[in-house]
């Protein structure tokens, strides 16, 4: 469920409501009634197992339509079905936004769409709001075109953190933009993936990263992100090959998510293939899916950056949860691989990754994510205090 509030600009009056998608339909092969709630951002209908709602039609395609939740508002894309995707008779060739009582066709399966609500603050101009509504579903997307188009991608920088001595060994490159609707990453990826253009977006953030990082200071390790439909070999490996031509100096450590780490010999090609660069592997997000040790063992990255589902509180961890992440960290120095604990909040959580073996820390404690003129002035107080011994 979520919770939107509408303001009507020719009255004045706020609504505000708590709304559900669903879909309503006869399901074979009882083809009875059934009413299906869409509750996930991105809700896959299809014949093959494990998609969100599997239908048993010889005419579906196994992921045959994908259904897509961007704020308050409900997006449908056909995913190449062989026989088609349709809302209200209309086949559907592109990202098309929905609304209540639509008329949804999956291949000889029939829906509509409704959603349901409760309302506080009850107003009669209740079709303006669903106008506006429909506008600003159409509105995002053209938003998109332009941030592409323009490349209005603004690089943050956190700083990342020498545990021993609480230097600004390098940052970490994120998102953010100033397009209206569209200004955190959440919001900028969810719409590239309506339009299939994660892959687009992605390079992109790699590029206004790498542009930013000329304002910081000299030698800091730059640790910037990938996107999991990236092709390793055909998306990523040549866009880091014209950055490191155009940043030669810069040191570049590229994150890799573990859920992604799941071919060692192509990740053991990738690692020669970048190292040959003179670029760094980090494999970002360790823990919070598969822990991937045999990829860990057979294609050692430089970094390994440890989740914040297993740093944070750990101070309250009791001693089973930290020994295990003990022997974690030491396994990984003894590759051996420079170990990250990300998401540190507060002191505790820092002495306790002390304690542990980690050498290096992101996390608020020690800096949110900032504009580069912003990294750059913290920067400089960060070091005045590094050598005071502060």
């Amino acid at each position: 469920m979520s919770l939107s509030t509408i303001r009507l600009p020719l009255s004045g009056t706020s609504i505000k409501t708590e709304t559900g998608w669903t879909l309503s339909g006869c399901l074979p092969p009882s083809r009875s009634l059934t009413s299906i709630a869409i509750d996930a951002d991105s809700f896959v209908i299809g014949r093959r197992p494990g998609v969100n709602l599997q239908v048993s039609s010889a005419r579906v395609s196994g992921r045959h339509a994908e259904l897509l939740r961007v704020g308050d508002h409900l997006f449908i894309r056909d995913l190449g079905s062989t026989n088609g995707t349709f809302v209200n008779r209309r086949r559907v060739r592109q990202p098309t936004p929905i609304g209540d009582g639509a008329h949804i066709e999956i291949a000889d399966l029939e829906f509509r769409l409704e959603m349901r609500k409760s309302t506080v603050n009850f107003s009669p101009l209740k079709k303006t709001a669903e106008c506006i509504d429909t506008m600003e579903s159409e509105w995002i997307l053209s938003q998109f075109d332009r941030l592409i188009r323009e490349r209005e991608v603004v690089s943050f920088f956190q700083p990342i953190i020498d545990l021993e001595n609480n230097a600004i060994i390098g940052y970490e490159a994120l998102a953010r933009s100033t397009v209206p609707g569209l200004e955190n990453p959440g919001m900028m990826f969810q719409t590239a993936q309506m339009v299939s253009r994660e892959v687009e977006l992605s390079l992109i953030c790699r590029q206004r990263a790498m542009e930013g990082s000329t304002q910081l200071p000299t030698g800091s390790r730059i640790f910037v992100n990938t996107h999991p439909m990236e092709s390793l070999t055909i998306d990523l490996l040549p866009s880091i090959t014209v950055l490191r031509r155009k940043y030669p100096e810069t040191p570049i450590i590229v994150e890799i998510h573990e859920g992604a780490i799941h071919d060692p010999k192509m990740m053991g090609d990738l690692a020669r293939e970048l190292r040959d660069l003179s670029v760094e592997i980090a494999y970002d997000d360790f823990g919070a899916g598969q822990a991937r040790l045999v990829e860990l063992v057979k294609v050692p990255p430089d970094y390994l950056k440890f989740d914040m589902c297993l740093i944070r509180n750990i101070h309250e961890a009791d001693p089973q949860q930290r020994r295990m992440l003990k022997m974690l960290v030491d396994m990984a120095r003894d590759i051996p691989t420079i170990t990250l604990a990300e998401g540190i909040e507060n002191q505790n959580e820092a002495d306790v990754c002390r304690e542990l073996g980690f050498q290096l820390a992101q996390g608020y404690y020690f800096g949110r994510p900032m504009k580069v003129d912003q990294a750059a002035a913290f920067a400089a107080i960060q070091q005045s205090k590094v050598a005071s011994g502060m």
